[in-house]
């Protein structure tokens, strides 16, 4: 745990300061979070049949991205036992010479 202390006597400001640095785009001295953006639209529903319909393609979507991880797991498994049985057969065939 820091034990620093970080407050300066007298550093506050009048409501008037505040808004008026507020209103000139002055910073105020406190910290400012920013926002995250993402590119993902959030989607507006005047209808339940539509939200329905959009909740079954986003599950449609899961099931689809599912089966597909699951054929990379698959193929990188594969890939993995016939580089470990090449390695075998080196080993064996050296071991021979």
């Amino acid at each position: 745990m820091d034990q620093t202390v970080n407050t300066i006597p007298d550093q506050n400001l009048s409501i008037r300061q505040l808004l008026d640095r507020h209103s000139r785009g002055l910073p105020l001295g406190a910290s400012q979070n920013q926002g995250e953006y993402f590119d993902t639209e959030i989607p507006r529903f005047d209808d339940l049949v539509d939200m329905m319909e959009h909740k079954k393609k986003l599950v449609q979507e899961h099931k689809d991205l599912t089966k597909q991880i699951e054929k990379e797991q698959e193929a990188q498994k594969q890939k993995a036992t016939a580089e470990a049985v090449e390695v075998a057969k080196k080993s064996i065939k050296t071991d021979e010479s």
